[in-house]
């Protein structure tokens, strides 16, 4: 069994991109797993009169808050469409270390991140969670874009 680690976030044609991408990996629908993970940022803001402590039970709560976007819904259809099974993970932290900390939690065979398009100065000043995850993974990255 081929174990793919699909970060997912809310853009439908980066999500869509990536799914066509695992579809397109050899005998996917007989021998692949897919593990779509949706990461929520957490919430960083200085204490007020409200404390820390309500920020640290807000970070805790995300997950509930903010919901999972369509995308995720939408690339568990698109792969049970191909037979692929799929899997859903949500977690909160900083999306580069939740990427690679579930990567490494799951021992995925790769990542399957997508890209928007950016300038080489929207990279820099921005920065890029696909870029991280390149840089950063010790595992092989697929790179989809729309």
């Amino acid at each position: 069994m081929y174990r793919v680690l699909a970060p997912i976030d809310s853009d439908e044609p980066r999500t869509r991109a990536q799914i066509e991408a695992i579809r397109d990996l050899p005998e996917a629908a007989e021998s692949v797993r897919v593990d779509l993970l949706h990461v929520h940022e957490e919430i960083d803001a200085p204490g007020d009169e409200a404390g820390t402590s309500y920020i640290r039970e807000l970070n805790e709560r995300i997950e509930d808050l903010q919901g999972t976007p369509d995308t995720v819904g939408i690339a568990v259809e698109e792969l049970e469409n191909a037979g692929i099974e799929a899997e859903i993970h949500d977690i909160t932290g900083e999306p580069v270390s939740a990427i690679l900390e579930v990567a490494e939690e799951f021992d995925v065979d790769a990542i399957v991140v997508g890209t928007r398009s950016q300038t080489p100065v929207g990279k820099v000043v921005f920065g890029s969670v696909a870029q991280g995850v390149i840089i950063d993974s010790d595992r092989p990255v697929l790179v989809a874009t729309p």
